[in-house]
């Protein structure tokens, strides 16, 4: 079982011992069909092409930002920031030849970059564990051109959901994972934040992902790790938890286990 807590150390990973947990994780959702489907949706969606400039907030280990500067080429840029120095370390040697990529630290609050320096901007995944995810927005609003599109795709945790017959134990669990972000409904939020931030033509698109393995989602949810926590903090008796673990493990041999999450990508046009 993962020690570490993907909910809240997402939010602050130079701040942990280990970050072997967060890059492991990366690299297992980037490996998910679901996440490969959403990812080129929203490449779609930012109407990608030769030589444009794009700005990828959040960027993690790098992999959106390189297959867009696969996109733009080598006539085009991609930058990559993120909060985290280790992320941004571990991004720059992966960079592949022949594209054209750049990485630096910042804050998604305080983007380092010239007013109006980018065509295009993308950010995934990273609102739901930053303070004032509405300034960020307007930061990537600020370094976009006029014209330019803003695409931002992000979790609403309060549509997180696990089976399991025993419905205290399960909501207890759902609850006490989807407690854990900072902006535990921020998907939901995405448009109204567009169009207060003043951009144009916003568009939304649900998507729902479904896991049918209890393994699997244990490494992406901390399933474990979250009834441990019910347990510690005494909202579960242990004999209850160990029970309501072994269904969901039989459930997941039998092919009845699900565990579902809805999620938004907005995107919108800053007005010319």
């Amino acid at each position: 079982m993962c020690n570490e807590y993907l909910a809240t150390g997402f939010a602050d990973v130079d701040g942990r011992n280990d970050t072997t947990a967060y890059k492991h994780c990366l690299v297992l959702l980037d490996s998910l069909p679901y996440f490969r489907e959403y990812k080129q949706r929203s490449y779609e969606l930012l109407n990608l092409s030769t030589g444009l400039s794009v700005l990828e907030v959040g960027c993690g280990l790098g992999d959106d930002a390189f297959r867009m500067g696969t996109i733009v080429g080598s006539n085009g840029v991609v930058v990559g920031v993120d909060a985290s120095v280790r992320m941004i370390e571990e991004a720059v040697v992966r960079i592949p030849a022949n594209i054209r990529v750049e990485f630096a630290q910042a804050d998604a609050r305080d983007l380092p970059f010239m007013n109006e320096s980018f065509a295009r901007c993308r950010v995934d995944r990273t609102l739901q564990h930053i303070k004032d995810p509405q300034q960020a927005i307007r930061e990537m609003l600020r370094v976009l051109k006029p014209g330019g599109l803003l695409l931002a795709y992000d979790n609403d945790w309060g549509t997180f959901s696990v089976s399991g017959s025993d419905e205290e134990s399960t909501k207890i669990i759902e609850t006490l994972w989807e407690e854990s972000f900072t902006n535990k409904w921020i998907g939901r939020y995405l448009k109204h934040y567009f169009l207060e931030a003043g951009l144009q033509n916003v568009v939304i698109e649900p998507s729902v992902s479904v896991l049918t393995d209890f393994e699997l989602a244990d490494r992406v949810y901390n399933l474990l790790q979250t009834v441990k926590r019910a347990v510690e903090a005494g909202c579960l008796f242990q004999v209850v938890a160990d029970e309501w673990v072994s269904e969901l493990q039989l459930l997941s041999l039998s092919g009845g286990f699900i565990c579902t999450l809805t999620a938004y990508t907005v995107v919108g046009m800053k007005p010319i």
